[in-house]
């Protein structure tokens, strides 16, 4: 997935960065980021000649009515076209919040306002009566299982948030998604359904560029892919060095049918469909999110043993026979894990006791540092989490042991040694490292199991 972002830099090689003038049709991208404030500054800088403008073409933008050169209101309401079809079509804009301004000095578009470009939900407007002015440095996540949470988490030293939403505009509580308030319950953060699409309007960061940017940026396109149901992309060049019993031989099989063209499609069709199962166990080590985490983390948990059923409010595990039930989460990162699943697993966990007067037992699958390899994975676990784990009584399973352990149930582990894994993970207070059980002898130090050592 590529991301479109107008009027601020965010350095990713996967994101096309443009100002209003120069970027390429907005209606070719799924995910838009776009920054007022860098919109309103590319305009002015066109109005005082204190900077040349092109469209993507290599026209010069001139403020006339015509040429030579492309007029800027032209160009500005293409901007708003693209915008709507973009919408119609399903993508996802994201925006960082400022409030409403006004210029006027633009031939042929006098009553250009901040949010020209952006289709409001029916029955509102992005006026100063629901977006109103307002400066801080905190945001806080609001709802933990919103995509856009993990943005709110990696901006959360550099907030300065320069707007926010007034609840009691008519309209906006049945519109509007909260994700992210103010230290004093201001809502910063929202997503709204518009045309066909989605608008989510983020708290703005303080820093541009450099390795504040880089995070931007991460956790944008992180949770835009989230949020689409995009695929992960393709897997780092260390995950095919990963063995899993069973996949070269499939693959290998499933090539060698290719090959012998139509008559042989039937059979790579079905080697195909073998190696399937077997490669998401591998996904387990590298990817994040609902789309693709969690089904390698029940895939993995099905070959050990367990039943898994999805209800609405997340996947429960069962132990053979009816034992013991898990409530499980997953949660991958490219650095470390943090309190993110605690608080999804938590509110689950609250449920089950209001409903039922009991405490079932909870699971949260942990891949920090994704992209690296096992070995390397050194700080893959938050502290905070792991104290969260064991004071809540739930279990913290790394990605990699899970993998292993998966991947040992399929050459062939013994029933005795499968039951002792199961039962540590139904069982387990914070950290569940299965490599004791996994290689027969003392369990390796934390570092293996995916993570820092407890505090």
């Amino acid at each position: 997935m590529r991301l479109l972002s107008i009027g601020r830099p965010l350095p990713d090689r996967r994101i096309d960065n443009h100002t209003i003038f120069n970027a390429p049709a907005a209606f070719d991208y799924d995910a838009i980021a776009i920054d007022p404030e860098g919109v309103f500054d590319s305009v002015r800088e066109l109005l005082d000649a204190s900077a040349e403008h092109h469209t993507h073409a290599g026209v010069p933008v001139v403020n006339a009515l015509a040429g030579p050169g492309a007029p800027a209101a032209e160009v500005l309401r293409r901007r708003r076209d693209e915008a709507a079809r973009a919408l119609e079509r399903g993508a996802l804009v994201m925006v960082f919040a400022h409030p409403q301004a006004l210029i006027t000095d633009v031939v042929g578009f006098p009553g250009l306002d901040r949010y020209f470009f952006l289709p409001a939900p029916a029955g509102l407007a992005w006026d100063g009566g629901l977006i109103r002015r307002g400066e801080g440095r905190a945001a806080a996540v609001a709802g933990h299982a919103h995509p856009f949470a993990r943005y709110v988490d990696a901006i959360a030293d550099d907030v300065l948030y320069r707007a926010w939403f007034e609840e009691r505009a008519p309209g906006f509580a049945g519109a509007a998604r909260v994700f992210a308030r103010s230290p004093g319950g201001a809502p910063l953060g929202a997503e709204f359904a518009v045309l066909g699409g989605a608008v989510v309007f983020l708290p703005a960061p303080a820093s541009r560029g450099g390795d504040a940017g880089r995070a931007q940026a991460a956790a944008l396109l992180a949770a835009a892919a989230e949020r689409l149901g995009a695929p992960p992309g393709d897997p780092p060049p260390w995950a095919a060095r990963e063995a899993v019993p069973g996949l070269a031989e499939r693959e290998a099989e499933a090539a060698r049918a290719a090959d012998a063209a139509r008559e042989a499609a039937d059979g790579a069709q079905a080697a195909a469909d073998e190696a399937a199962p077997l490669r998401r166990v591998r996904d387990v080590l590298w990817t994040e999110g609902a789309h693709a985490l969690l089904p390698a983390a029940v895939r993995c948990l099905e070959l050990l043993g367990f039943a898994a059923s999805e209800g609405e409010d997340g996947v429960t595990l069962r132990e053979p026979g009816g034992g013991v039930r898990v409530e499980l989460e997953a949660e991958g990162a490219e650095g470390e894990v943090g309190m993110a699943p605690h608080y999804r697993l938590r509110a689950r966990l609250d449920a089950r006791i209001e409903g039922e007067g009991r405490a079932p037992r909870g699971l949260v699958v942990v891949n920090g540092q994704r992209l690296e390899p096992p070995a390397r994975r050194d700080a893959a676990i938050a502290a905070p989490l792991r104290v969260a784990a064991e004071s809540t009584s739930y279990a913290l399973l790394p990605a990699p042991d899970l993998f292993r352990a998966a991947a040992a149930a399929l050459g062939g582990l013994d029933g005795g040694t499968l039951a002792a894994v199961r039962a540590r993970i139904a069982s387990a207070d914070g950290l569940a490292a299965l490599g004791d059980l996994l290689d027969g002898g003392e369990d390796g130090d934390a570092d293996e199991a995916g993570g820092d050592a407890p505090p």
